[in-house]
């Protein structure tokens, strides 16, 4: 029994004793790593599969030379709670309501600079240069807690974590993405799918709006890679080109423009990319392959509408 399953049919006491030993499991069974982020050598650095160690520090940018630690483990405990009290009980259900925890979690972004956070923490509690700097060496992703500083760095780590935790094969991206009007270097995730593969962007989310325009939830945003295009994409630094979409009243439409992705390069040269039938054209998975069951499309309303107390939302695919 996988553990969705598991926290889904189990008292709701026992869950922390269930989530404690699937975190030391996926902890054990890890590929160790000292260091992920936007470090500057070594292409391992740009992709990392499965779940994180939690001894492992993450460099959130690359003009910074500070990190965090990935040891918090508190938000995986919450999320299974979370998945209980709403019975989110499919892989695509969980996929797009860890949209709203996440940002539930961290807070929405605002004007707070993670390095001002970290730094007033370690000022704080020390009276040392010395003990300043070694307080560094202690901040951890749970310090970003309902701050609203928390970027696509950490972002998609907490999403890794996640989807790793509950079976979903997953890897961690960091590289660059052009939304049109500007470009930043960016991290983002990738799931395997039944038959192909997904970008998903957790930090640059789409909109589920109402007929009347009002929004009603938001979603991470989702790109298909075929099995082809995955293994170009995270193997040779190439671009690959979505169009931008939304949903109104649950149907997806197509916007103005689209999105570029890469990995393993912090910017995108978009005078060196061809368009078209020369990037490829984005495959399109069968319905039934990437549509939520019919049979969870009341449960995801319901959950949208106690989350974001929101009239209504409706199903979306993978």
């Amino acid at each position: 029994m996988d553990l969705l399953q598991r926290i889904l049919e189990c008292n709701e006491e026992d869950i922390d004793t269930i989530m404690q030993q699937a975190i030391e499991e996926a902890d054990f069974n890890s590929e160790k790593v000292e260091k992920l982020g936007f470090l500057n050598y070594g292409k391992s650095n740009h992709l990392f599969k499965g779940f994180i160690p939690l001894n492992t520090r993450i460099k959130y940018s690359n003009l910074s030379i500070e990190d965090y630690g990935m040891q918090t483990t508190d938000y995986m405990y919450e999320f299974a709670h979370f998945i209980k009290k709403y019975n989110i009980n499919t892989k695509g259900a969980l996929i797009h309501n860890l949209e709203y925890y996440i940002n539930s979690y961290f807070g929405m972004p605002g004007n707070v600079d993670r390095e001002q956070i970290f730094n007033e923490m370690a000022w704080n509690t020390t009276t040392t240069d010395e003990e300043f700097f070694a307080a560094l060496e202690n901040n951890k992703l749970g310090d970003l807690k309902n701050k609203g500083a928390a970027l696509c760095t950490e972002r998609s780590a907490m999403a890794q974590q996640i989807l790793s935790l509950f079976g979903i094969e997953s890897y961690y991206c960091m590289g660059c993405v052009d939304l049109g009007n500007h470009q930043d270097a960016h991290c983002f995730n990738i799931v395997k799918r039944k038959k192909d593969y997904a970008v998903l962007d957790y930090s640059c989310p789409v909109t589920s709006f109402s007929r009347e325009g009002s929004v009603r939830a938001f979603y991470p945003f989702v790109g298909t890679l075929s099995n082809e295009e995955f293994l170009e994409f995270i193997n040779n630094k190439t671009v690959k080109n979505f169009e931008n979409y939304e949903f109104i009243e649950g149907k997806r439409i197509s916007t103005e423009g689209e999105r570029l992705y890469v990995v393993g390069a912090f910017k995108i040269d978009k005078k060196k990319i061809k368009t078209g039938n020369e990037l490829g054209q984005e495959v399109i998975s069968e319905m039934e392959d990437t549509q939520l069951e019919d049979e969870t499309e009341k449960d995801i309303i319901a959950q949208q509408k106690q989350l974001q107390n929101q009239k209504d939302t409706n199903n979306q695919t993978l």
